[in-house]
């Protein structure tokens, strides 16, 4: 797969925290930043499907930044919990219409846990994220 020319491999201050270097990727207007073995296996033939829904998730976010105003999108992102949820949501049905295209299941219960967890600063409960999630996997 061609990869946008906005896609970088994760380097440092990323690296300085493993957590975020291995297992994260970043939308940062106007550039998404992933970890190096997920740019790897999208740049093969046949990259796997999840990791292509990683690039769809975090591209959503690069537009809807840009639509808004990386500032504004950023300040709102970091101060908002609602704001926080929406954006992650309008992202992961993106990356859902992909997977579910592609007959591959996300697993809800993981994403819901993420959501509701320190990760994405507590934006939501876990049953609300679940039910979301299970919701908009329904639309897809």
């Amino acid at each position: 797969m061609r990869l946008p020319r906005n896609v970088k491999v994760k380097s440092f201050p990323w690296s300085a925290l493993p957590l975020f270097s291995t297992y994260t990727a970043h939308a940062l207007y106007p550039n998404v930043y992933i970890p190096k073995h997920i740019y790897e296996d999208l740049q093969s033939k046949n990259p796997n499907p999840k990791n292509v829904s990683v690039l769809i998730h975090e591209q959503t976010h690069i537009n809807r930044q840009k639509q808004m105003g990386w500032l504004l999108w950023g300040l709102k992102y970091c101060a908002s919990r609602k704001f926080r949820f929406e954006e992650e949501l309008a992202a992961v049905k993106e990356s859902m219409k992909y997977l579910k295209k592609k007959k591959v299941k996300l697993d809800i219960n993981r994403k819901a846990k993420l959501l509701s967890s320190f990760l994405y600063l507590w934006c939501i409960s876990y049953d609300e994220a679940k039910s979301k999630l299970d919701d908009a996997w329904l639309e897809a």
